[in-house]
Formats: C-alpha cells, structure tokens, sequence
C-alpha cells in the first residue's frame, strides 16, 4: 500500500529523531490522516531504559517533529498523548487537519541535527544564543531547560556525565548493550541501519583501537585495578568540561506523560541550537541510572554503584537546583566542526503496521 505523500513526508521527518544507543524504538499505524505511534519495547534493553523511559523521551522528540513537519506540508496537527490506556504501548495518536499555517522555523534544521562528540571549543554562549536556548526550553506542560556556564557549575556536573562513562565500562550489563550497539564498518552500519556507526563516536585513533580491546568483558576487571575505567570516565568528564555550557530538561514528575513531554522539549532546544549553529551532545544515561536506583530496582548494579549513583544525584539536584524535579536530558553545547558521521536510519517502511 503505497504512503500518501503528505504522510510519507511528516514520517520521514519524524525519524530523524534521536534515540539511546539510535534504538529506534517506534511503529506507525497510518488510519487516513491519524497516525498512531507505538513503542516497541524490544528495541531498547539497556538498564537505562528503566520503565521504557528512555524511549518515551526519543518518542517525545519523534513526535515534536511530526509537529514541525506537518506545518511545512500544510497541516495542523493535534497530538493526544497516550490516548487509549487498554492498547499497550500506544504512545501517541497524531491528527492532521488541511490548515494554512506558516512553516515552523525549525524544520529546515530537522536533517540536520546531530550528536556531536567531538572536543568543543570552549568559550561562552553569546546572549543571543544563550536567549534563543532559553526560549526554546519553555512549554506548557510543566518541562524547562535550565543551563549552566560558569566553570565551578559545570565541573560539579562534568564529574557526574564521567561517571556515567566509568560505570559503562564497570557493569557488565552495560558494557553488553553499548557493544551489540556498535557497528564497526560502513558495511555493518548500512545493513543495521539503527545502533552507532563507530565513526559518530569521533574517537581519536588509541582510544579507538582501545575501545575494540575492551570489547572484551572478561578483561575489564583485571585493567579496572588499575584505573582504566575512572580513566574513561576523566575523558568524557573534559569533554563535558570543553563545552561553552551544560545543561538539563527537566520535567515536574516521573510519570510517562512527563517523559514524552520532555522528549517534545528536548527536541526543540536540540534543533534551536543546531539553528543557532552549536554542536550538542546528549550526556544522559546517568539519570535514567539515577531513577531506577531511587525506585529499587538495583539488581544489576553493585552495592557500590548504587552508593555513587545516590551520591551523584544529590549533587544534581544541588547544581541545577531542582527540587523534587526529574531530569529527562542532560547535555553539552557549544562549539566544533561537524560531526564525523551521522546515525542512519531504517526507512520508514520498516516502521510501518499496516
């Protein structure tokens, strides 16, 4: 059955979205101009993804670019977040309605979005960027950025993303995930068409030729004796250190509406700093850690993982200033060359439930 074109155009621009570890976690049922998104659980197994909350946030994003999309093909469209509760995993439904709307802004900056894990430049945000990311940071369901640039602010949150890295390369159910997620030639990337082509992760050429040595898990506690993984976790730190701010979406609740909403605003204050001409990287995984901790759910986390996992939130909350808030984003922005190589994906086709 063949795609009506205004649909193919809003769909092709919605998987554009990101996702943790490029996932790809969602299906379409197309029913005239409604499009309903599901959630594939399967897709995404890591223990980040507590609660599918991980995804709800890359479902968030996919479906605020339904949105700008569907403005750029003449249509309006009405988004009702989880709209049948007795239809498992049914995330969003999506209407379109023939309207004469101008062009959101921000959809000529939908393909070209990124992650860019590249060393940044440093410097500061000017106050016309730093204004254009805090106009975008707002919405009306309770999500709000908030960014920090001074050096003493960002080094108390650069520790907290190291830690996110170190604890990759100390939990083996981590460690797991990230490497069936890697895909090591163009070849390999190509067939996937999801995970992260190797060359996005922009590693110099030692840390490259040490990332396929640590492939093996067996080796990892020996070389954590001797500090490999507090090591990989002082590299992500400066790298988060390089950028000309650190910042944080954080929502008013836990619950999976508030994931989603999120994810919407994620996505908006990822595409104004694309327009703005900044680099971005999400640093994140360590907060979806952080709730599942606070929930109880440790079983595959060590005594002493759960220990520095606490600890890290703490000094969150106290950096970002939150109260009682939950973070669904944390990231790096400022400025470098283009990313190396950009995440494929599927085609639309794949995602399809006819």
């Amino acid at each position: 059955m063949a795609i009506p074109a205004h649909i193919r155009q809003i769909l092709e621009s919605a998987i554009l979205a990101p996702s943790g570890d490029n996932c790809q976690p969602w299906q379409f049922k197309i029913q005239g101009d409604r499009i309903q998104v599901f959630n594939i659980p399967g897709k995404d197994t890591s223990l980040f993804n507590f609660k599918q909350t991980a995804s709800l946030v890359a479902h968030g994003a996919l479906v605020e670019n339904m949105v700008i999309a569907a403005s750029a093909a003449g249509y309006a469209a009405t988004v009702r977040a989880f709209p049948e509760p007795g239809v498992p995993n049914l995330v969003a439904s999506v209407e379109l309605q023939k309207a004469a709307l101008p062009c959101d802004p921000l959809y000529p900056f939908l393909p070209a979005r990124a992650t860019n894990r590249k060393r940044y430049g440093g410097g500061a945000l000017s106050a016309s960027e730093r204004e254009a990311l805090l106009a975008a940071g707002q919405d009306g369901c309770g999500a709000k950025l908030r960014l920090l640039e001074g050096d003493t602010e960002k080094k108390s949150v650069a520790k907290i993303i190291g830690l996110n890295d170190r604890l990759v390369f100390e939990n083996r159910y981590l460690h797991a995930f990230l490497y069936d997620h890697i895909r090591w030639s163009d070849a390999e990337a190509r067939s996937a068409g999801d995970g992260l082509d190797v060359k996005t992760l922009d590693l110099a050429p030692p840390d490259a030729l040490a990332l396929k040595f640590f492939k093996r898990w067996s080796l990892l506690p020996v070389f954590n004796t001797f500090g490999v993984s507090r090591i990989i976790g002082k590299s992500a730190e400066k790298l988060a250190l390089s950028a000309a701010a650190l910042g944080a979406v954080a929502v008013g609740g836990n619950s999976s509406a508030d994931y989603f909403c999120g994810g919407r605003l994620v996505q908006r204050v990822w595409l104004e700093s694309t327009r703005c001409g900044l680099s971005f990287q999400p640093m994140t995984g360590i907060v979806f850690l952080m709730n599942r901790v606070l929930e109880g759910a440790t079983e595959e986390l060590s005594a002493s993982q759960v220990g520095v996992i606490r600890q890290a939130r703490q000094q969150l909350d106290a950096a970002f200033g939150l109260a009682g808030e939950t973070v669904v984003m944390m990231f790096r922005v400022g400025r470098s060359s283009p990313p190396s190589a950009r995440s494929l994906r599927l085609p639309v086709e794949r995602a399809l439930d006819w």
